[in-house]
């Protein structure tokens, strides 16, 4: 099973969210002995969640990235909002083009969550 989710809000209650079923997610695998790979990508408003200071979510970010998910960031959305990839969580992969990394991913059968 692949999975991509992306999320474009700053909100927290929507970054908490999408946290939460990742971790449902997880925990569907583990039950059912599943691998699943998971991308949640990032961009727009909700470059936020993958920021290293002053971040409230950093640390379940970090704990589901230890589970084996990966997060990846736009680099437009780093230009639009004139962030480094040394501000970001140290795992954080960055693409190009959020849209295009997304299309990629559905025209290779992942399935697409939009959060």
């Amino acid at each position: 099973m692949q999975v991509v989710f992306q999320i474009t809000s700053g909100e927290q209650d929507a970054q908490l969210s999408m946290l939460g079923q990742l971790n449902n997610l997880l925990k569907y695998s583990d039950d059912k002995q599943t691998r699943i790979a998971v991308e949640v990508v990032v961009h727009g408003h909700a470059w936020n969640l993958l920021l290293a200071d002053g971040n409230p979510l950093s640390e379940r970010v970090g704990v589901l990235h230890a589970r084996s998910i990966s997060f990846i960031i736009c680099q437009n959305t780093l230009n639009s909002r004139q962030l480094q990839p040394g501000q970001l969580l140290p795992f954080v992969k960055v693409v190009p083009a959020a849209i295009a990394h997304l299309i990629e991913r559905q025209q290779a059968g992942w399935a697409y969550i939009r959060c």
